[in-house]
Order: structure tokens, then C-alpha cells, then sequence
């Protein structure tokens, strides 16, 4: 059995947006045709924080992870395909629903209900009460397929029926990715042409001052950063240059030891 991640019916977002903590830095630019609109401003940068929490499981209940195990990985249409199944740390006695965040969606969406967890990790559809979801046959696998375009990423949750437990799990199947020494610098797909970006750095020193840099067009942009206490940094961009549909931006974080560098093409 396999369900592919689409929007569906509208969930509220409020259990979100209650425990996700801001960016330490604020958005290097507001969003396209919305230069003088704060709102839309916010709601990127609440976009930004979200997703970075997200992807570090921050959301989830406590003593809880989810993790996704891809299960295959093939090419369709020309288009990059994979199948993941496998989920981490969910307690088994539950049923849970799925939750799905696609980048062309405002808000979460509910996706499924009533699937269970096997002792072996696997996410199924038991069919052993009337609560619990049926598939072709009792304890019938659940895959999730997921066609990414380059730096998507797929945010996905399990909330028990009961509403008390949380799984967050989050995955960015193919990366853009930079590695200079001990650093790695990734820029992340928030929305479908890049109108929103989560830039994501790894491996700096705790709490290092770092030089941040960014290019696009004629367009150049330097500040001063600095790492946290485990050594990554996040900040939330809008790349987009006015008047420009399309372009590519280079982006470089230079630390004492290590600057990657990559760019990327939005506008496609």
C-alpha cells in the first residue's frame, strides 16, 4: 500500500506555531510584491522557524523522535522518486493521523487517520479495530512516496488520536549541500520557486563569529554572524531580486577554520 504526500483538508497550526521558537536572525529581505507588507514579512520568517525546528525535531513530544528510512530510490519520468517507510521512537499502543506541510501549502493538512507503528518501526495500516485504517491485508505497510524537486523539503507528523503525542519527522531527499572542512552549508526549498529559503550551516566552532555573504545579480549583501552553542546557524531568505523572475544567488558563511560556498537558481 502507498500514499503519495499531497494537500488535502486544512488543519489548524496553532500546536505549531505555539512551540517554535524564532530564528536568531530575521529575514535578509521581505517577500516579492510584498516589499511594504510586514505581515508577510512575519509569516515567511514564521514559515522559516518553523521548518528549522521541524527538521531538528524541536516540536516534537518530549522522549519521542521520528526518523524516515528511504526505502527506495529510483528515477520516473526523469524525475527524481523515492519510497520511505519507518518511523523512530513512536510509542506502538496508539493510532495516530498523519500530517503533511508541502511547500505549495500555507498550512499543515491531515493526510490519514487511524495508522499504527510495528515493533519493527514500520508504519502500517492494522485494520484490527474500527478505529484503525485498512489496507490490502492486516499490518499492510504504509510507504510514503515522494517525488522531490532539488532542496524540497517534506515535513511530516504522526499526532496520536488522542492528541498527546507529537512526532515530527522532516526530510530534504535531495540536497543542496556544500561542504568546506568541518562546515557544511545547505540551502533548503520553503516554497515551490524558491520565493522563500531556510539556510542551514553545520559544523562551525560553538558560538563562533562568522562573515555571511550573499550575491545575486548585481545585488551583494555582507554581515556579520555568529554561530550558537552547537555550532550550526540558520537564517531565513528571500532571494528574489526586484523586478528579476528569475537569477541565481551565491551564498558563502566563512568561519575560522572552513567556507563553503554554493549557489543556487530560484525563479524555476
Amino acid at each position: 500500500m502507498s500514499i503519495k504526500i499531497s494537500l488535502n483538508t486544512a488543519l489548524a497550526v496553532a500546536l505549531i506555531f505555539a512551540t517554535s521558537a524564532p530564528l536568531a536572525e530575521p529575514l535578509e529581505a521581505q517577500a516579492p510584491e510584498a516589499a511594504d507588507n510586514a505581515n508577510a514579512a512575519q509569516l515567511a520568517a514564521k514559515i522559516a522557524n518553523m521548518t528549522g525546528d521541524w527538521l531538528n525535531g524541536k516540536l516534537s513530544t518530549p522522549g519521542t523522535s521520528g526518523e524516515l528510512r528511504e526505502m527506495e530510490r529510483s528515477k520516473q519520468n526523469g524525475q527524481l522518486a523515492l519510497r520511505f517507510n519507518y518511523i523512530k521512537g513512536a510509542p506502538e499502543d496508539q493510532d495516530y493521523n498523519l500530517i503533511s506541510w508541502p511547500i505549495n501549502a500555507p498550512s499543515p493538512s491531515e493526510q490519514m487517520k487511524g495508522l499504527s507503528v510495528g515493533a519493527d518501526g514500520l508504519v502500517v495500516c492494522a485494520g484490527k479495530s474500527p478505529e484503525q485504517c485498512v489496507g490490502e491485508k492486516e499490518n499492510d505497510p504504509v510507504d510514503f512516496m515522494l517525488s522531490p524537486a532539488k532542496g524540497e523539503v517534506f515535513r511530516m507528523a504522526l499526532v496520536s488520536a488522542d492528541g498527546d503525542t507529537k512526532i515530527f519527522f522532516a526530510t530534504v531527499p535531495d540536497p543542496i549541500i556544500e561542504k568546506h572542512n568541518s562546515c557544511s552549508l545547505e540551502v533548503v526549498r520553503l516554497m515551490p520557486k524558491f520565493e522563500l529559503i531556510l539556510l542551514r550551516a553545520k559544523g562551525y566552532r560553538p558560538n563562533e563569529e562568522l562573515l555571511f555573504s550573499s550575491k545575486s545579480y548585481n545585488e551583494s549583501h555582507e554581515k556579520q554572524a555568529k554561530a550558537d552553542s552547537d555550532g550550526a546557524y540558520l537564517l531565513a531568505l528571500t532571494p528574489f531580486v526586484k523586478d528579476k523572475r528569475y537569477g541565481k544567488t551565491t551564498l558563502s558563511l566563512k568561519g575560522g577554520a572552513c567556507a563553503p560556498v554554493l549557489s543556487f537558481e530560484w525563479g524555476n
